[in-house]
């Protein structure tokens, strides 16, 4: 199936940006799944969990911005933040008819959007699921200015911004950083380099992710279920980020699966079956 790019109606946000619509894939008929995959892997990364989920969801994969217009090789949105990808997700989710509550995944970077759309519209969200998102706002200020993971990972993503060209050795640190082994560019002739060549330009975008802030108080006041995901053997930021999330929402779940930051991707078969028991059940 192909990502179908939706016509905004009027998807200005709290802040004044006007935004374009995401593109949309969507699979299968029942109550709406929507899916938001990582900062450099985008709408593909659940591709594998839509195939399985469509035999009772409406899934409905949206590409962000950031990954939409690197494979594009077009520029990012003027003003370009995680509140302008929220806001596209409104528009999105308004011409697709879904005015009404979802379900809500998120992985990385795009549990960031979603969380940020579900506190923004929490009317529209019948239940979400968080998988390690990279939300520095949660972490109290004193605890970010000595953690030296933090400031390593802040140090990484300041580099990158709209108009900058990533390197091959700064998407090779990024993906260390997230506890990949090993990740190495592939040559300009093997069937990996697009690929490589799409992420590393997704890189550009996320610089908003360490700018996005917000107020932790607004977590206390969201009364939708919430399933929070955790890679077992993954990096210690995102783990205390997930332990701050849990202690905050009122109505939170946990599971756990095998792997590092990427383990909802890379165990999609088992991660399907938790989200749609999960799920079914609110």
């Amino acid at each position: 199936m192909q990502l179908t790019a939706q016509q905004p109606e009027d998807s200005r946000g709290r802040h004044g940006e006007c935004a374009s619509a995401l593109p949309a894939v969507s699979e299968g008929r029942g109550p709406a799944l929507i899916m938001l995959g990582g900062g450099v892997t985008g709408a593909s990364a659940f591709a594998s969990h839509a195939r399985i989920l469509a035999r009772d969801f409406r899934v409905v994969r949206l590409q962000t911005l950031n990954v939409d217009r690197a494979l594009r090789k077009a520029p990012l949105p003027h003003g370009y933040s995680i509140a302008l990808e929220r806001q596209a997700m409104a528009a999105s989710l308004d011409q697709l008819g879904l005015r009404g509550p979802v379900y809500i995944v998120g992985h990385s970077m795009g549990a960031l959007v979603a969380l940020d759309f579900a506190l923004d519209y929490p009317a529209r969200v019948r239940a979400l699921v968080l998988s390690e998102p990279p939300a520095f706002w949660v972490v109290p200020r004193d605890e970010a200015s000595v953690s030296t993971e933090i400031r390593e990972k802040r140090e990484l993503t300041r580099h990158f911004g709209p108009t900058a060209e990533a390197t091959d050795e700064q998407l090779v640190a990024f993906l260390r950083s997230l506890g990949v082994p090993d990740p190495r560019p592939p040559r300009a002739d093997e069937p990996g380099w697009t690929t490589w060549l799409a992420r590393r330009a997704s890189l550009r975008g996320l610089r908003a992710i360490q700018e996005h802030q917000d107020d932790v108080t607004r977590l206390k006041t969201f009364d939708r279920p919430v399933l929070i995901v955790t890679g077992a053997n993954t990096t210690a930021f995102h783990r205390r980020i997930n332990d701050i999330l849990a202690g905050t929402l009122p109505w939170v779940e946990r599971v756990e699966l095998p792997g590092a930051h990427a383990a909802a991707i890379d165990e999609y078969s088992t991660f399907a079956a938790i989200l749609r028991s999960f799920l079914s059940s609110h």
